[in-house]
């Protein structure tokens, strides 16, 4: 039998898409040879490109565009978008052969904004370039949306490429997993049967980071109350999130750091699939855990995430839920996201999902009366809150550690005033003001010393305020230290600084590193904020000015240099405040009373 041969026009199509295919390999190819190449090449091609003509319209576009993109010189790439759309618009055969040649530069060097550029003064584009062309700038657009807070519409962004254009694709899964970690708690499941035998005084703890891989104040936090507890005569395990410690740490099943056993859960999704599919993993995995070890409570910390997880197993297993309230993310994260944020669809989805775990769980523990209204204000019985301060060991208390030494190592004079903070160096903390009010201090002749320890993402300002200020000699920012040294850096310090900025989580959240200068006999003067008026007895343990005032603050830190008396008696009342309400022993028999309650409930 003599099969029939192909139509004419079908021939004629394979050959086009062939011819296209040849070119569109020989672009690419060609862009990756321009950017290896020395810039004096690329340079003359450049000038035969453009040839005799005017500078803004080049005999060879298609050729400088693709020169020019490999140079990375992005603004003289986008500035010839106008010209390079006027020739690819032409209803001519010239045209279209351009518009095909310029689609395929663009593909090929991958620039959204310079694809943009050129996209919006095109009345269309091929068809094959469609997707990687227009895909691109909706990956891009997707992105800002989403750190705007505007998931809906950055699900409506790259949804129509989601099927044709990997990043597309990719996006559109992490965009509907962080979704479905927010807003309204997913259906919990069924109690399973047979109930299991619990173990009196044990305790599992679900977090998102631990010891000894992440060194900061929750994990410290997280640490020290379970050596609380266990000094207590409870039996205090930890386990935290899917996927945690990434990276190529160590990735043991259970590790013991002081004695305190710590669980990790498989590697579950990839950060790309977003927060709910490893919410819905962690439930699982830690589920397996609780099985094990048969604990009589869950203590979840926040965010709501950890929550998530706890309420999830403890339905499934029948055991009591702890959601320890430290913070709320979905407040502190509109400070550093995009405009929009704050009020945004994430932002409101997120603390609907933060109030919904809240309310579910058996009991709530926060460390502040402030925290305390907001968790009322979100639905939740007053009866059902149980305060937790931040707290130091007692041993604290009675530390003499070698400031002095500190002070030498960092070339700090004995006799210098020196105040400053052991911090995260976070927009939000405020020591720009700090910085400030040295300058001023400065001025009016007072010799003094500031000392910020730690790091964080607002280090880099600092140093630049620094030096614009003039400050080098009298502003040392070394970094992060050990907790050894932390706190001679504590006791380096004549006066404790906490100038936090009047946001909504500083208003609600009580940190911990005032407690600890506190507990050493530092005094503390720190910005006249709900939370901190809290922490330091009602203003009578620090001396309290406004958030953002510089000027204030350099006069109050001048009038504790001058005073003497004052200073002793703000240290003496910072370490009874500590004494009195902030050690862990304290805190331990709070909890062990919680555990007891709802097991017998």
């Amino acid at each position: 039998m003599v099969k029939d041969s192909p139509p004419a026009d079908g021939l004629a199509a394979r050959a086009r898409s062939r011819a296209a295919d040849t070119y569109d390999v020989l672009v690419r190819r060609s862009y990756h040879i321009a950017r290896w190449l020395p810039h004096r090449v690329t340079n003359a091609l450049l000038r035969l490109a453009w040839g005799p003509r005017d500078r803004s319209r080049p005999r060879l576009p298609a050729v400088a565009l693709l020169l020019l993109a490999a140079q990375e010189r992005a603004t003289d790439a986008r500035d010839l978008a106008p010209y390079l759309a006027e020739q690819a618009s032409e209803p001519t055969p010239r045209g279209r052969r351009f518009l095909h040649r310029l689609a395929a530069v663009l593909t090929a060097v991958k620039e959204p904004r310079l694809s943009e550029a050129v996209l919006r003064r095109l009345p269309r584009v091929p068809a094959r370039y469609e997707a990687p062309l227009r895909g691109a700038s909706a990956y891009r657009g997707g992105q800002t949306l989403f750190e705007e807070g505007r998931i809906g519409d950055a699900l409506a962004e790259v949804a129509p490429y989601a099927d044709a254009h990997a990043l597309c694709e990719r996006l559109y899964r992490h965009l509907l997993g962080e979704r479905a970690a927010l807003g309204p708690l997913p259906v919990r499941p069924k109690l399973e049967a047979p109930a299991m035998d619990w173990i009196p005084g044990r305790v599992l703890h679900l977090v998102s980071t631990a010891l000894p891989q992440a060194d900061a104040e929750c994990t410290a936090r997280t640490h020290r109350l379970a050596a609380a507890q266990r000094d207590a005569g409870l039996d205090p395990h930890v386990v935290t999130f899917a996927g945690w410690p990434r990276g190529g740490a160590d990735t043991a099943e259970r590790v013991l750091v002081d004695g305190i056993p710590y669980h990790r859960l498989g590697p579950g999704p990839g950060p790309h699939e977003g927060f709910g599919p490893r919410v819905e993993e962690s439930a699982r995995e830690a589920a397996d855990v609780a099985r094990r070890l048969r604990p009589t409570a869950l203590h979840a910390a926040s965010d709501h995430r950890n929550g998530s997880v706890a309420l999830d197993v403890g339905a499934r297993l029948g055991i009591p839920v702890v959601y320890e309230v430290r913070g709320l993310a979905e407040e502190a994260s509109p400070s550093t996201a995009g405009a929009g944020a704050e009020g945004g669809e994430r932002h409101r989805l997120a603390v609907q999902r933060a109030a919904e775990v809240m309310r579910a769980a058996d009991a709530v523990v926060t460390p502040s009366r402030t925290m305390r209204e907001e968790i009322v204000a979100r639905g939740v019985a007053p009866d059902r809150i149980v305060l937790a301060p931040h707290s130091v060991d007692p041993a604290l208390l009675d530390t003499a550690p070698d400031g002095a030494g500190f002070r030498r190592e960092h070339g700090i004079a004995p006799e210098e005033f020196v105040v400053g903070s052991v911090s995260r160096l976070v927009p939000d903390e405020g020591f720009d003001v700090l910085v400030e009010a040295a300058a001023l201090l400065r001025d009016m002749g007072v010799a003094v010393r500031v000392l910020l320890v730690g790091d964080g993402t607002a280090r880099p300002r600092l140093l630049s305020l620094v030096e614009e200020l003039g400050l080098q000699d009298a502003c040392v920012l070394p970094g992060r230290v050990g907790p050894g040294d932390a706190q001679r850096a504590y006791a380096a310090l004549d006066v404790f600084v906490v100038p936090r900025e009047d946001t909504q989580a500083c208003r609600l959240a009580t940190p911990l590193e005032p407690v600890e200068a506190m507990a050493l006999g530092r005094p503390v003067v720190a910005s006249d904020l709900p939370a901190l008026r809290e922490l330091l007895g009602g203003g009578d343990a620090g001396v309290m000015v406004p958030p953002g005032d510089a000027e204030t603050l350099a006069k109050a830190l001048d009038r504790v240099q001058g005073d003497a008396e004052l200073r002793r008696t703000l240290a003496e009342a910072g370490r009874a405040e500590v004494a009195a309400q902030r050690t862990w022993p304290r805190i331990a028999a709070t909890y062990r009373e919680l555990y007891r309650v709802l097991r017998e409930n």
